[in-house]
């Protein structure tokens, strides 16, 4: 079997779980074995470094204020 790379959906991309009041930065894509988009989860990497996994229909973009300390961190 052929191992197949698929893309990262929103790679970079700063996105917010409103639930948990988490932000991060996109940094892997888990795809479904079904196809369906509620199965669809992003892997987030947080400011502290560690990796948090979300399903996609729970994330949005963040907005400026959310994202500057992304921007701050990769300035300094």
């Amino acid at each position: 079997m052929q191992s197949v790379n698929l893309p990262i959906l929103n790679a970079g991309e700063i996105m917010v779980h409103d639930a948990s009041r988490t932000i991060g930065q996109v940094v892997e894509t888990i795809y479904p074995t079904d196809d369906k988009p509620n199965g669809f989860e992003q892997v987030l990497m947080l400011l502290d470094g560690t990796r948090h996994q979300f399903r996609l229909v729970e994330l949005r973009r963040a907005s400026r204020v959310e994202v500057r300390p992304f921007v701050v961190e990769l300035v300094e």
